[in-house]
């Protein structure tokens, strides 16, 4: 027996019916999704992996932010409906991001770690993202204070 991993996994719907998903599709999908969108700047195309609005709002404006934002996948793991994908991530800041409104110019490099849930059509209906972003706010030259003291603006 191959382990769920690696294999199609089974669940039920509220009405007793089997569904089939494929943990394989599903990382298959996380991989083209990195490259044709992060690493391909292809925003039209995140569109086929999500209708999520979400989903496509926190991806547009990444990219936005950092047009030649690019990924490095390290691992991928999958079970179920949900995929996890860490992977290393650089660009520079070009638009607004968070609370950075204007863009610095400076270069960013970090990592992501990104959980994705699917429905049984191989769509993103749900994302979940883990970063550093005190390390990525500090690279883009916004300093962070003690508590009860005021932080400085970039340099």
């Amino acid at each position: 027996m191959l382990s769920p991993l690696f294999s199609d996994t089974r669940r039920r719907l509220p009405f007793g019916q089997p569904v089939r998903m494929s943990t394989e599709r599903n990382k298959a999908r996380v991989l083209d999704l990195i490259e044709r969108v992060t690493n391909g700047h292809d925003l039209e195309a995140l569109e086929e992996f999500s209708s999520n609005p979400a989903v496509l709002a926190s991806g547009r404006g990444l990219l936005r932010a950092f047009p030649d934002l690019r990924a490095e996948v390290k691992w991928v793991v999958a079970e179920g409906d949900m995929v996890v994908v860490f992977h290393s991530v650089r660009g520079t800041q070009q638009g607004p991001w968070l609370f950075v409104e204007q863009p610095t110019e400076r270069p960013v490099e970090t990592s992501f770690m990104l959980a994705l849930r699917f429905d049984d059509d191989g769509k993103i209906v749900d994302q979940w993202l883990g970063s550093n972003f005190v390390e990525m706010l500090a690279q883009l030259g916004w300093g962070f204070a003690p508590v009860g003291q005021p932080a400085a603006p970039p340099r």
